[in-house]
């Protein structure tokens, strides 16, 4: 037999393993009664995916709140790519529908339910609570008029707020029964990997909400509460039909939803790049280059959440020198050579060195004061 060449060329064929992607923050679901569907082949405890509000009419009377709630869904600009259904499972409660959901691994970010589940205030702080231990968010609405009264607490807002859960907004609106999914589909077009895509819920416009005339009184009881609304703006006679203000989360850190959002897809994207950096090589030595991999993994995302408008200048206090600096967003204050300092036990554990990183939100202008000095 002839000599084999591979006596001579010996080649090593090695393929890098895909890694984790980021998570899917514009999956939205809505958790449908059991009884709501049309389609008796639509069993409880499964779901199904739209493309649009008439794809959901399908399997849905557009007199439901599934089908309202896609019709709210798919208003938003621009218009979100699909949404999601779960049919309930008869003799489930609330948080049972919604930690079944999760369990079977059914992936959404953002959710609701339907508006008879408001009716009972401690089912919806439930919702929320349990959402937001497990990283979901609600996007609620609230057809309650005690949210404008100043003088109450008993009010669903006023009960969340004290609460406190992060992954949640509950719009105040007096009829329309979707607003506050509405606002969470717009979010729900962030790419985050894109160039100035992040944004802020305020200013933004439902289409297909009615936008309402109140009093003074009410949108002060609104804002102090955190209940977004969504209102007519005026001033010399000229009115704009329409636009998102207080766009707060329950957050009791006085969050803004994109306040939540953002950090929620920042920490994702962090933990995914790590993850792929240290998976993806042959192995990462306990030494200051292997360290060094795992900062500039983390570096990366810092640099893209600047490119996205995450994050931003500011100046802050060096910790070190107590000298004020400017960061461009984010600083990372740990170095690769942390990882000669390691302990024993640490080292036998095959950890890293912490990475300590510290970021500047951007944030968003939501108000103005102009002063005008006339000589």
């Amino acid at each position: 037999m002839p000599y084999p060449a591979e006596n001579i060329i010996n080649i090593v064929t090695s393929i890098r393993a895909a890694g984790l992607g980021t998570a899917n923050f514009g999956a939205g679901m809505v958790f449908a009664d059991f009884d709501s569907s049309s389609d008796a082949t639509f069993a409880e405890g499964s779901y199904r995916d739209y493309g649009s509000a008439s794809a959901v009419a399908a399997n849905f009377n557009i007199a439901s709140d599934p089908y309202l709630a896609a019709l709210a869904w798919f208003s938003a600009v621009p218009k979100p790519k699909s949404l999601r259904i779960y049919l309930r499972i008869e003799t489930d409660t609330p948080v049972e529908s919604l930690n079944d959901a999760i369990n079977k691994r059914i992936w959404f970010y953002w959710y609701e339910f339907e508006t008879s589940i408001r009716a009972t205030d401690a089912d919806v702080l439930a919702l929320i609570a349990a959402g937001d231990a497990a990283g979901k968010y609600y996007a609620g609405t609230t057809n309650q008029a005690l949210v404008r009264d100043p003088s109450s607490s008993a009010d669903i807002v006023s009960k969340a707020k004290l609460q406190g859960s992060r992954r949640a907004h509950i719009l105040s609106h007096a009829t329309a029964p979707y607003a506050g999914f509405e606002l969470g589909a717009i979010f729900s077009r962030v790419n985050f990997n894109a160039a100035n895509s992040t944004i802020t819920g305020e200013f933004k416009k439902l289409p297909g909400v009615t936008a309402e005339d109140l009093t003074l009184t009410a949108y002060g009881a609104m804002k102090a509460k955190g209940a977004p609304f969504y209102t007519v703006v005026e001033t010399g006679g000229q009115s704009d039909a329409g636009r998102v203000i207080n766009s707060k989360s329950t957050s009791s850190y006085g969050e803004f939803i994109d306040d939540v959002f953002n950090l929620d897809g920042f920490t994702n994207a962090l933990l995914v790049n790590v993850y792929n950096a240290l998976t993806g090589a042959k192995k990462l030595g306990q030494v200051p280059s292997g360290q060094q991999v795992l900062i500039d993994a983390a570096a990366q995302i810092g640099e893209r959440f600047i490119g996205n408008g995450y994050l931003g200048p500011r100046t802050y206090t060096n910790s070190e020198t107590g000298d004020e600096a400017l960061s461009d967003g984010y600083e990372i204050l740990s170095s690769a050579n942390d990882i000669l300092d390691l302990t024993d036990a640490e080292r036998a554990e095959r950890f890293s060195a912490p990475i300590i990183m510290r970021v500047f939100p951007a944030g968003a202008i939501h108000a103005v004061d102009i002063n005008v000095d006339v000589e």
